[in-house]
């Protein structure tokens, strides 16, 4: 089922939380919406799902108005950041609850695929008490499941994980997405996470969605100062376009700067070891400039730069 915001907009009192949010998720696709907290992604999510009441425009699913339809007949599962579960009841009673009005022998037989699927068929008889943060994020994602749902909302559902659990979770998020055909939103401000599971991404900024693409299409070509200063990590350098005989600003990726070479002289500020690389931070005139080494640099020397690549930026 595709889903659609026409127009939308939802106020807190007089603070608009997102304003006039225009966007279409086409049937299947993993759609993430990136941004900082307080953004308006979770906003957005709850508009959908019908959990807010919205002030202004109209949602459709499927091409149907379902603006005024409660949560229940908008056949949407709704993953959240803190799993959701019930303590009091096992693991089956919380995969049972979104399929309660079936015999028992077809919810049997749905639970036991669904959790066989995601290796949880063993924890049936836990609580979530005794689960481990992985294990738990599985029996929510299950339960999501088990209703066979068109939609998936996810609510930064991976963010109380550890990294490589992260890893993981991110991976059957993904394979369960696409073996499915689930619309998906997902919501989280990890870029890392969106540019490895996205069809597309929007990038919401103040309540805006500012800029809608692939994440290699954002990421080549941030459409404003806005975006290329907040996309990518580390995000984009942001410099005066007359060094470049450019007028206004330009958007400058670290890869994108060769360092020991060319006519610009700068001074080493810090250095991160990333691993593979060294991210340098080099003080230029009045601009801080981001690159990567293959060598440690002494923070201190100056060192030659030459540019690459770069965009004009709005």
């Amino acid at each position: 089922m595709s889903v659609e915001l026409k127009n939308v907009s939802k106020r807190y009192g007089k603070i608009f939380a997102i304003k006039d949010i225009n966007l279409k998720v086409d049937k299947g696709e993993f759609f993430v919406l990136l941004g900082p907290s307080g953004s308006g992604k979770t906003t957005i999510l709850r508009c959908i799902a019908g959990l807010e009441r919205i002030d202004e425009g109209k949602v459709f699913i499927d091409n149907k108005d379902v603006t005024s339809l409660p949560p229940s007949k908008r056949d949407i599962a709704m993953v959240f950041q803190n799993f959701a579960l019930y303590p009091n009841k096992t693991v089956y009673e919380n995969l049972s609850l979104p399929i309660e009005n079936l015999k028992k022998e077809e919810r049997d037989e749905i639970i036991e695929e669904v959790s066989k699927r995601l290796g949880i068929n063993q924890l049936l008889s836990r609580y979530p008490s005794e689960l481990s943060g992985g294990q738990q994020q599985r029996v929510a994602l299950a339960r999501a499941l088990v209703r066979k749902p068109k939609i998936f909302l996810m609510d930064e559902p991976l963010s109380n994980l550890d990294a490589p659990l992260r890893v993981s979770a991110r991976k059957l998020i993904k394979e369960v997405q696409m073996e499915n055909s689930i619309t998906t939103l997902y919501v989280t401000h990890d870029q890392t996470e969106a540019m490895a599971l996205a069809d597309r991404i929007g990038i919401i900024l103040n309540g805006k969605i500012v800029q809608v693409g692939t994440p290699e299409e954002i990421y080549e070509n941030p459409i404003s100062e806005e975006v290329a200063s907040f996309f990518g990590n580390p995000p984009m350098n942001i410099l005066d376009g007359q060094i470049m005989d450019v007028e206004g600003k330009i958007g400058v990726r670290a890869e994108e700067i060769k360092l020991n070479e060319g006519d610009f002289i700068g001074m080493v500020k810090d250095i991160e070891f990333w691993g593979d690389r060294y991210l340098v931070y080099i003080e230029f005139n009045d601009d801080e400039i981001k690159a990567f080494s293959q060598s440690r640099l002494k923070i201190g020397e100056k060192i030659r730069f030459s540019i690459k690549k770069y965009r004009v930026l709005k």
